[in-house]
């Protein structure tokens, strides 16, 4: 299910704040977004575990688009709109109507709704927001180049999301988890060894994947692979060429056991060419964590690049080669 960043005042319990926010949430935005069929999602909703400033700005960056309510002219939801522009989010603005529009937002098209018993009552702002959100929608809708290309859009038709310097501040399974969770067409991985994927919540997702009928694809290294040698940093003190090897077999394994009870799971070994990057591929994102000789898997960076993107498009480009070139070999062990 598609899903939207709900950026919001929220204030405290039982405050005038809060009120008029679960209003506009409850009786506008989320009636109108079930009707399209996408979840609604404000940050109090959030159930990751983790500080909450990063759960909002993985929420942000992840999910399919924000609503932005600017009534009470907020400090938090003008700096949630901002990361939201600045990654070139789609975004729908609304704010209360009789309220100032701020100058910085006062060219965006924007929603002034009211909270009136009558236009509650007639779901006047639903058909409203509604038509708001499939505008956004559309295949060709680009958002607003807030930095006019300076550091999110190198060039036209290529965005790219520099998530993490270090790929550990990305976070490790759960984080990776809820990205392949969210495939519907398609999902494949590729790595070394995959070894965050050996946990037991990592082996329900891929078999909800399969129960769902997603065609899901492993690209794992052969353990006994001649590159492999050259990939790690022995001067490295956490890189451990023998466990390395251990744990690339090991997760060939667990891979391969998944895949008897899971019909859309193809898992192939890395024989022929070289993996130079972590990958998890779906239809709606490339996570791209690269090798680096001179740093550990943790400090390498992370890069995100959304579908339809040239970089996304390059990348499952190489995937499907190697998967390819690997279809004579791995058939015959695997």
């Amino acid at each position: 299910m598609p899903r939207c960043f709900v950026i919001s005042p929220i204030g405290s319990p039982d405050s005038d704040v809060r009120e008029n926010a679960d209003a506009v949430l409850d009786y506008i935005i989320e009636p109108a977004l079930k009707a399209l069929g996408i979840e609604a999602v404000r940050a109090d909703k959030l159930a990751g575990p983790g500080q909450i400033t990063e759960q909002m700005i993985a929420a942000i960056l992840d999910y399919d688009f924000c609503i932005a309510d600017l009534s009470g002219h907020n400090p938090n939801v003008f700096y949630e709109l901002a990361l939201a522009q600045a990654a070139e989010r789609p975004v729908v603005i609304m704010k209360l109507m009789g309220q100032p529009i701020p100058f910085d937002v006062k060219d965006y098209r924007l929603i002034e709704y009211d909270l009136r018993p009558r236009s509650l009552k007639t779901d006047k702002w639903i058909p409203v927001l509604q038509d708001h959100v499939k505008v956004i929608l559309q295949p060709g809708y680009k958002p607003p180049k807030l930095l006019r290309g300076r550091s999110v859009s190198k060039s036209e038709g290529i965005r790219s999301y520099l998530i993490n310097a270090r790929s550990e501040e990305f976070g490790d399974a759960p984080r990776y988890l809820d990205v392949v969770e969210r495939a519907v067409s398609y999902c494949d991985l590729m790595g070394v060894s995959l070894r965050s994927w050996g946990k037991e919540d990592a082996r329900k997702v891929l078999l909800s994947l399969s129960a769902r009928r997603v065609p899901t694809r492993i690209l794992i290294m052969e353990a006994d692979h001649p590159g492999l040698d050259t990939m790690i940093n022995r001067r490295l003190p956490s890189e451990d060429h023998e466990a390395v090897k251990r744990s690339t077999a090991r997760m060939a394994d667990h891979f391969a056991n998944i895949a008897k009870s899971a019909p859309m799971l193809q898992v192939r070994r890395i024989r022929e060419g070289m993996p130079h990057f972590q990958l998890i591929l779906t239809e709606g994102t490339a996570l791209v964590l690269q090798y680096m000789f001179s740093r550990s898997t943790g400090d390498s960076p992370l890069q995100q690049f959304p579908a339809g993107s040239e970089l996304h498009k390059a990348f499952r480009e190489e995937f499907e080669a190697l998967w390819s070139c690997n279809e004579i070999a791995s058939s015959a062990t695997l």
